[in-house]
């Protein structure tokens, strides 16, 4: 009795060990049940027999409970490759823990690798996995947008730029990720790229302005400049940026590109489903930017891992 009383105590201790942050308050099963061979030889000199156990979020597992896996990992594995600041164009997070946690019976292993963050709105983004190797994590649970359970995340550098390649299950490519640190991949340049990015030119008046892919800078009737973008309630991005004063709502077509200067005193475009009645000019595409862009960079990454 004395010795029941005791192990129940221990576990109890153990998993006062588990950090609850990232066990976001359910415990879920991530994985196919992985076997345990029980060598049960007794006195009763019966047979081994297999015992079923699932891989579950929030438990701590020794390493010899995590040989029985149903995919491979690496112990001495280094998350150095994912310590960086991610971002898919909307969400930005980092790597917040991983691997070993100390506690009261020592070092046991929690085999997690733990990226939180957020976006414009909130924090509360994350995803959790295991560290296979060097290069890529098998993902458990995820709220990152375009990843999902059982997903691969591969490291991977691109022509200079640090990435992680999203895979699916079957190592077949699904989407990419990129350093928050590059201008290439934040909202804000994806909006420039889908809705600016080009020369466009005035029928009517002649005038002539062109965008850029990355970076705030326009050429404004042959004067460069500097502009921004606008953020409403929550700080979500809007479809406005201001330029030396002035600010302007915008609308892009295939081909054709709004422009509503906006009064901020007077016009309600704080909010999201702003729409102005009527459009003050309407410039027509002349030429697209030869910068490289988000959505062509993820194609050029895609070809490789296809083929």
């Amino acid at each position: 009795m004395l010795r029941k009383s005791f192990f129940i105590i221990s576990i109890i201790a153990l998993q006062a060990c588990a950090d609850k942050e990232s066990q976001r308050g359910n415990t879920q099963v991530v994985n196919e049940p992985f076997k345990i061979i029980k060598d049960s030889s007794s006195v009763d000199d019966q047979s081994d027999h297999t015992e079923n156990k699932t891989f579950e979020s929030g438990h701590f597992y020794t390493h010899d409970d995590l040989k029985f896996m149903s995919f491979t990992w690496d112990i001495s594995a280094s998350d150095k490759r994912f310590n960086v600041q991610w971002t898919n164009g909307v969400q930005w997070f980092s790597l917040d823990r991983s691997k070993d946690v100390g506690c009261m019976f020592g070092v046991i292993t929690r085999p997690y690798i733990h990226l939180s963050g957020g976006d414009r709105h909130e924090g509360g983004l994350s995803l959790l996995g295991i560290l296979q190797n060097d290069s890529t994590i098998h993902v458990l649970s995820s709220y990152v947008n375009d990843v999902s359970q059982g997903d691969l995340l591969r490291a991977y550098n691109f022509k200079g730029v640090d990435c992680l390649v999203v895979l699916n299950s079957d190592s077949t490519f699904k989407t990419v990720i990129v350093d928050s640190n590059l201008d290439l991949g934040n909202d804000e340049d994806i909006s420039v790229q889908k809705n600016l990015a080009g020369r466009w030119g005035d029928p009517n008046f002649g005038n002539e302005i062109e965008f850029f892919n990355i970076g705030r800078r326009v050429i404004w009737n042959g004067e460069e400049k500097q502009f921004h973008f606008e953020s409403g309630e929550y700080d979500e991005l809007l479809n406005v940026f201001s330029i030396e004063g002035d600010s302007y709502f915008f609308k892009r077509t295939e081909e054709k590109l709004f422009l509503y200067k906006i009064d901020k005193e007077a016009d309600d475009w704080e909010y999201s489903g702003y729409q102005p009645e009527h459009f003050d000019t309407e410039y027509l595409i002349q030429e697209s930017s030869k910068e490289l862009s988000f959505e062509v960079f993820k194609r050029n990454v895609s070809a490789i891992f296809k083929k």
